[in-house]
């Protein structure tokens, strides 16, 4: 408290002595400022040439904006200067850089006519190039070097180099075609004119050499083509052909190897030809916009040499400075002399009327400083009254007032006394705050205290309630993966009974096409019956026609004994119609026991055959039983699948819900830690407050303030 009140002390003796200090350098300030020499002198007329009489701060500030407006010109004009000499040379370089786009243009249009494949995309980029710089030069003004017509050009070229790159392939596809049969053509005439002398058929060569030099001839016709129509080309398609059919013809009649293996790689090089001349012939509009392009590129190009180098040539005229820039940069020069020049005459006319005024102003300074002196003492007499009176103040005793008087520290002594005032209600607030804080303090201690039992223990429950559905959680995973395999199960039962089913289905359908084979079986049976009974009457007849024969032939024997010798011959002839007669009643007789054993048979084979269709019927019967009853399985198969299915599904569904709850205890365990390490915190602190609050009581102890 002793050390506080010496701080006091001493903090405002040094203040009370600094504005003792300061009181007459202020006042003294405060007067000569009052009288400054130069605010008089800046108001102070001054006579200039040109200018006449005015206030040296009207001529300062008339010389700064024609100073200002000097600069201004001598800027505008250099950099007008520059910007026109820029302008003209990035002119100049866009002209010549188009001018040499323009010959590039030029040599590659005319390289790409003659059929020079590189040379189509080179027009193409040379031709975008030169449209950019046109472009460029297209800002030049309308009486630059006719810079301005020359680059309108720049829309048509950069239209044509669209056109020329749309059909490029078109045009190259053209040329390719014809450069390569012209050169299948010139190839084959050297290996055909060796051949000639041999034994080929001279027919068949001579006509292929002709129909070659007559392709090759219209293909080099139509490749210098400017414009193609499709009637061009049917005598290029028709020696193609005639070549094509020679072709053939010597492959197989030629007398040497070489000349057949010759004509056989003609054949394919010539139909692909034909094919290409076709393909060109329906599509021949193309090329044709891709070379007037081409052309008119070229005849663009020729044309733009001569004005770009005549505006080029005109352009050279006006780099450097014009009349006009130089003339504005002289007169911003002129002015700015001019300005420094009676800048400087009204200074000096300025300072010596200034000189004369501050010899007059000494003297009055002299008699103000004994005033200041005298002043200066009364105050001193204030300033000490006030420190006495803020001594006791310093020491805690917030009960005295300063005297307030009409000397320079009445007003100090008016604002001490309410900052008095202020701080004896400031001191009493803070007692009664930190009072309110220290009971607020124990009370949040003890509530802190029970809460964070309260957290504890609910932290212990929580943790339990976690771990009983984290166990709940791993059941119900595990009573839904029963769950899935016993649907795994069900699914895999059903479809068991499904191919049970189906297989019985498959068996009703194999009875069924038995039990109709079986009944055709024994419908064909039953003919076969039949036609045996037929059989056995046919022989019955046969029998009793042996039988006849067998009388006849008796009677006949009997006849010739009696004709004597002239019927020996009839005899012999009824002896072996007899013989015949009694095989065939022995053959007859085989017959019918066959027949009869057939009968047999075939009676035996129907009544099986019935027996068979009675044991298809009931096997089928017992099938379709079998198949009602799988059916039945089956959808009460396909319902537990369904069943099994839904149980899995709520089990996952629960065993998911199970996890977020677990997961959501956690969360909460982590807040509830969280919330007790916060009421430990805060607990903490509130003690700590509560040391502050008693710390605070006590520092504030010994103000007096009643």
């Amino acid at each position: 408290m002793t050390n506080l009140s010496t701080t006091v002390s001493d903090s405002a003796n040094s203040l009370l002595a600094q504005a003792v200090q300061r009181e007459p350098a202020d006042t003294a300030a405060r007067q000569a400022s009052s009288q400054d020499p130069a605010a008089e002198d800046a108001q102070q007329p001054v006579a200039l040439p040109l200018l006449g009489t005015a206030a040296l701060s009207t001529h300062v500030l008339r010389m700064r904006l024609t100073l200002l407006l000097g600069v201004v010109l001598l800027v505008l004009g250099a950099a007008l200067g520059i910007w026109q000499s820029q302008r003209v040379g990035s002119l100049y370089e866009a002209g010549t850089e188009a001018a040499m786009q323009a010959h590039r243009v030029s040599t590659a249009a005319a390289q790409a006519l003659q059929g020079h494949a590189p040379a189509v995309p080179e027009t193409v980029t040379h031709a975008q190039a030169l449209a950019q710089q046109l472009d460029v030069l297209a800002q030049a003004d309308a009486d630059e070097g006719g810079l301005a017509a020359v680059a309108q050009r720049g829309a048509q070229i950069r239209s044509l180099a669209q056109v020329l790159q749309q059909h490029r392939s078109a045009l190259l596809a053209r040329d390719a075609a014809f450069a390569k049969l012209q050169q299948a053509a010139a190839d084959a005439q050297p290996a055909l004119q060796q051949g000639a002398g041999g034994d080929a058929a001279p027919g068949e060569l001579l006509q292929l050499q002709l129909a070659l030099q007559a392709t090759g001839g219209a293909a080099q016709r139509l490749a210098q083509a400017h414009t193609l129509m499709p009637e061009d080309f049917p005598p290029m398609l028709a020696a193609l052909a005639t070549a094509e059919q020679a072709a053939a013809q010597l492959s197989q009649r030629a007398g040497t190897a070489q000349l057949r293996e010759l004509a056989t790689q003609l054949r394919p090089q010539l139909e692909d030809a034909r094919l290409a001349m076709l393909a060109l012939q329906e599509g021949v509009q193309e090329p044709n916009l891709a070379r007037d392009a081409l052309q008119k590129l070229h005849d663009q190009a020729q044309g733009l040499v001569q004005p770009l180098q005549a505006a080029k040539d005109a352009l050279v005229a006006r780099l450097g400075w014009q009349w006009w820039q130089i003339a504005l940069s002289l007169a911003g020069v002129a002015l700015m002399a001019l300005a420094g020049w009676l800048l400087a005459l009204a200074y000096i006319r300025s300072s010596q009327a200034g000189l004369a005024q501050a010899r007059q102003l000494q003297a009055a300074t002299q008699t103000r400083e004994q005033d200041a002196k005298r002043l200066n003492d009364a105050n001193q007499a204030a300033i000490l009254r006030l420190m006495n009176e803020l001594l006791l103040i310093a020491e805690g005793d917030l009960t005295q007032e300063a005297t307030v008087t009409e000397d320079i520290t009445g007003a100090i002594a008016d604002s001490v006394n309410y900052t008095i005032e202020e701080l004896r209600q400031l001191v009493a607030s803070v007692q009664e705050s930190a009072n309110r804080v220290t009971r607020t303090t124990m009370a949040v201690d003890a509530t802190s205290t029970e809460l964070l039992a309260a957290s504890t223990e609910q932290l212990r429950e929580i943790r339990d309630t976690g771990n009983a559905i984290l166990e709940m959680a791993r059941r119900i995973n595990a009573i839904s993966d029963q769950a899935q395999r016993s649907a795994q199960v069900a699914q895999q039962s059903r479809e068991a009974a499904s191919a049970g089913l189906q297989a019985v289905q498959d068996s009703i359908g194999g009875m069924n096409a038995i039990r109709t084979q079986i009944q055709d079986s024994s419908k064909r049976i039953k003919r076969l019956g039949e036609s045996s009974q037929e059989i056995g009457e046919i022989t019955e007849l046969i029998s009793d026609i042996t039988e006849q024969t067998n009388v006849l032939a008796l009677n006949a024997a009997i006849q010739a004994a009696s004709a004597g010798e002239a019927g020996r011959g009839f005899s012999v002839v009824a002896e072996e119609v007899q013989r015949l007669a009694e095989r065939s009643a022995d053959a007859t007789r085989k017959i019918a026991e066959l027949v009869r054993t057939i009968q047999s048979d075939t009676q035996d084979a129907v009544v099986a055959m019935e027996r068979s269709t009675e044991g298809v019927v009931e096997g089928a019967s017992l099938a379709d039983r079998a198949g009602a009853q799988l059916t039945e399985i089956d959808a009460i198969s396909r319902q537990l699948a369904q069943q099994v299915e839904a149980i899995s599904a709520v089990a996952v569904n629960e065993a998911q819900q199970a996890n977020r709850v677990a997961e959501n205890i956690q969360h909460i365990f982590a807040v509830t830690e969280q919330t007790s390490d916060g009421t430990r915190n805060t607990a903490q602190q509130v003690r700590e407050l509560s040391k502050i609050a008693q710390e605070l009581l006590q520092s504030i102890s010994r103000f007096k303030i009643q």
